[in-house]
């Protein structure tokens, strides 16, 4: 009937833990993210590098963005930046946006691609208000109660 991709995608184990799921639908060897520092890549481009600039710290900040997610991030930027690079072909004064003989022009084409193509990878890294309301993160530990709280006024 159906086939590995059917139905909805899988909730990460953290996320099933924080709903209570039954222990045997949890994934004990879920692969993790390593720690370390994230650094902006030195193949991308420099349109794309000002874009990281940009939306790096933010999808830090959210939690969003690991040493696993370089490639796919990288690949963010770039589209970003042939977005913008296609919206700036829009500003020149000769731009037509449809031409003589009916053909629409190429940065318009760029553009409605490049847009289409960007729409997951804003939702994976949360940068959109979907892909926000989608993204569950753990709560962080809170620090446990000291012996003499409350005992003192």
């Amino acid at each position: 009937m159906g086939n590995r991709n059917s139905g909805p995608r899988p909730a990460p184990t953290a996320l099933k833990l924080l709903r209570g799921s039954r222990k045997d639908r949890l994934n004990p060897r879920e692969p993790t993210p390593p720690a370390g520092e994230v650094v902006t890549p030195s193949t991308l481009s420099p349109q794309a590098r000002g874009i990281w600039d940009r939306l790096a710290p933010v999808c830090l900040a959210m939690g969003t963005l690991t040493l696993a997610d370089l490639g796919a991030f990288a690949a963010l930027c770039e589209l970003q930046a042939t977005l913008e690079l296609a919206c700036a072909q829009k500003g020149l004064a000769r731009f037509r946006p449809i031409s003589k003989s009916g053909r629409i022009h190429a940065a318009l084409k760029l553009e409605r691609e490049t847009a289409s193509a960007l729409r997951p990878y804003f939702e994976k890294f949360g940068l959109d208000p979907i892909g926000r309301a989608r993204i569950v993160l753990p709560a962080a530990p809170e620090a446990p109660p000291s012996k003499w709280a409350g005992v003192l006024p």
